[in-house]
């Protein structure tokens, strides 16, 4: 019968010897499709232990990651293979899914989506060794390059201990972050710099953590999880109600300005005006800060504060708006806008070790472009490629004038003063500290809003879109 030409394969004339997959490809014999019965799709996540092969084919395995998933997860499905591979002695998050298409998706490099590792050292890099990991290291098929490199915090270190034991004290670690997914990469760059790699465990791929969990322990994603990961990688199930979108190149926009001056409403009446998503990068450290003061954790001390990161997830909302904030799994996005948290952000935010250990959250939602990020270091920190700053300058009466409003306080000119003292100190703090202080972004389009309405700073943010894209446009031809 395949020699007659009588099977399809997806749609083409099967060849001997082939191989197929009745999970996934569509088999006809004279034309009618045959052999199928709809599964459903399962999603999982999993804490892949030491020891646990992710090549699920490999009739040599001792121990298959698909061998750790319950039966009640997988719901039917005829065969379950890893989103990506994590090496026999890896450790860490692991994507499980008998969705194909999904899963390659989730994989093309053109999407960039990070996968964050703690890597294990028995010693510290030096000056030359850091340098090397920075510059890249040159694999026979291409450069080897590291995202973003960091030492790992006291809190880092406990979490480990707490997840492989407490052997992970003796180890010297560092968080690693990846946009490449060559093979055993992170491994073979710390062996050509001379320092080999004695643990790695991955704690992050896309925005999905390994939070709460144990390893060997396997759960299935959320709709909400998923969800995020589609964006990322454009993979989204397209919404019946939205609007066609548009045939425009997706761009990455980054809005900075000083606090008070709007760069949230404004971008996200932008993005939805455009057609993209919005990210407030503000929530998540406003949300750090309520959590310290909700706990009693010192402003003053990094290492408490980097130990609280594990706790918050910034989410969409119901139009793709990353706009929401969860504390283990709680909605606090109404608590963050409060007198007591505008004193005290500025506080939280000056640390190095809280930025450097939020920018992996903020570059995994900037994967797949067609997306507004919002913050005050946007571009010139997080996405300093962006390909449209811009940054609203706006005074700092006018900016204490809308938040009294936006607290109902307006008519308070005492409170309005009040107010107005507060952004200054925080203006300060901002434009003075060490680490990604408040300024204009090279190349930025600076938008005056004093004397505007909202909707008129939109339709200069939207428009400012609109010529960029023209401008890529032109440029692609």
């Amino acid at each position: 019968m395949v020699a007659a030409g009588r099977i399809g394969v997806n749609g083409a004339i099967a060849t001997i010897g082939q191989v197929v997959d009745p999970a996934v490809d569509k088999l006809t014999v004279d034309g009618r499709a045959v052999g199928q019965q709809k599964q459903q799709r399962v999603y999982l996540a999993m804490a892949k232990p030491a020891g646990a092969t992710s090549t699920v084919s490999d009739p040599h395995a001792g121990r298959t990651v698909v061998d750790l998933v319950p039966a009640q997860l997988r719901r039917g499905a005829s065969r379950l293979y890893p989103v990506g591979r994590l090496d026999r002695e890896s450790e860490g998050l692991l994507l499980l899914t008998n969705d194909g298409p999904w899963a390659q998706r989730m994989l093309h490099p053109s999407h960039g989506i990070e996968r964050e590792y703690a890597v294990g050292l028995d010693h510290p890099l030096d000056d030359e060794q850091w340098r090397n990991l920075e510059n890249g290291v040159t694999f026979e098929e291409g450069m080897a390059s590291i995202a973003h490199l960091a030492e790992a915090t006291r809190a880092d270190v406990r979490m480990l201990s707490g997840l492989i034991g407490s052997d992970a004290t003796k180890l010297v670690w560092y968080r690693a972050t990846l946009r490449q997914g060559m093979k055993r990469q992170l491994r073979r760059m710390f062996s050509v710099i001379g320092a080999p790699v004695r643990r790695l465990v991955r704690l992050r791929f896309g925005t999905i953590r390994l939070t709460e969990m144990a390893m060997g322990d396997v759960r299935a994603l959320t709709a909400g999880e998923k969800r995020q990961l589609e964006s990322m990688a454009g993979a989204a199930e397209p919404d019946p109600g939205a609007r066609e979108p548009t045939k425009a190149p997706g761009l990455v926009v980054s809005i900075d300005g000083p606090g008070g001056s709007g760069k949230s409403t404004v971008g996200a009446g932008a993005a939805e005006r455009a057609g993209y998503r919005f990210c407030d990068t503000g929530v998540l450290y406003r949300g750090l800060t309520w959590l310290a003061l909700e706990r009693g954790a010192n402003v003053d001390d990094p290492h408490a504060l980097v130990g609280l990161v594990e706790h918050l997830e910034l989410a969409p909302d119901e139009r793709q708006r990353y706009v929401r904030l969860m504390v283990d799994g709680r909605e606090v996005t109404d608590l963050l806008h409060t007198a007591e948290v505008d004193r005290e952000v500025s506080s939280v935010s000056r640390h190095p070790q809280v930025r450097s250990r939020l920018l992996p959250l903020q570059h995994a939602l900037s994967a797949g472009a067609r997306i507004v990020m919002a913050g005050r270091d946007i571009g010139t920190v997080v996405l300093p490629d962006a390909d449209l700053k811009v940054y609203l300058d706006v005074s700092i009466e006018e900016r204490a004038r809308r938040r009294a409003t936006e607290r109902g306080v307006a008519d308070d000119l005492g409170a309005v003063a009040e107010i107005e003292e507060e952004l200054r100190k925080r203006d300060g703090i901002d434009s003075t500290r060490k680490t990604a202080p408040l300024r204009i972004p090279d190349g930025a389009v600076v938008i005056k809003t004093d004397g505007n309405t909202l909707e008129e700073t939109i339709d200069a943010v939207v428009a400012a879109i609109r010529r960029r894209e023209q401008e890529k446009t032109r440029a692609g031809r």
